[in-house]
């Protein structure tokens, strides 16, 4: 079961080099990650949490075991009964174990400046878009499906017309050669895409020998 979850992984990368990249990469942080019981444990008192705790001998995955599980339960979407039973280890720690990993590297990626300037933009301008040569990035909206409140004024807030479900909702923008440049923060699904425009801080970022490449249906030709 685990070469199928192995298989299933890897497709998703480029290659095994490229994902072993990525470890090297993160791995000398990994010793400063802060365990969601122990963040949880030091709120409980009242406490801060300065410093990671130190290994314990208890932990029953290494961390790039940790890593892999965190990894299939987002590539391969399985349950976390599924991989408690897959792993040989309870439920709660599967569930500890990927809110820990979501922390660390929604920390740890987010604090990486991706946005790129003009002149970067530029340098890998594709060929097909000499006749848009002055496009910064590519903008539109992504939307996850969370978990209907169950407050009905929430619900309202979160709900989406577009997914009719309730949705968390973001913006994102990718430069013309294809790399990320830009996400937004998270807002409620009901929220329009020129709102969220104007909120998630992008238009500080363009000046005005920049365009931006939207559907016809993206509305923020007067925002810019």
């Amino acid at each position: 079961m685990i070469d199928t979850m192995y298989v299933s992984l890897v497709n998703r990368c480029p290659s095994y080099d490229h994902l072993m990249a990525f470890w090297f990469l993160i791995e000398p942080c990994i010793y400063k990650m802060i365990r969601v019981s122990r963040a949880k444990s030091a709120a409980n008192r009242n406490e801060e949490v300065l410093t990671p705790a130190r290994t314990s001998t208890r932990q029953l995955l290494q961390p790039i075991d940790e890593f892999f599980l965190f990894l299939v339960f987002l590539s391969v979407g399985l349950k976390e009964r599924d991989l408690a039973h897959r792993l040989n280890i309870h439920q709660s720690t599967v569930s500890r174990i990927i809110a820990t990993w979501t922390n660390f590297l929604a920390t740890a990626l987010g604090s990486q400046c991706i946005w790129l300037t003009r002149e970067e933009v530029q340098a890998y301008l594709p060929e097909e878009f000499k006749d848009f040569s002055d496009t910064q990035m590519i903008l539109d909206c992504t939307e996850l499906r969370c978990q209907t409140p169950s407050s009905p004024l929430l619900q309202s807030e979160m709900y989406s017309s577009y997914k009719s479900h309730c949705t968390m909702k973001a913006l994102v923008g990718i430069a013309p050669h294809g790399p990320v440049t830009f996400i937004s923060n998270l807002y409620a699904g009901s929220v329009s895409d020129k709102e969220l425009f104007k909120q998630s801080g992008i238009a500080e970022k363009l000046t005005e020998d920049m365009a931006v490449m939207v559907d016809k249906g993206f509305l923020i030709t007067d925002c810019c």
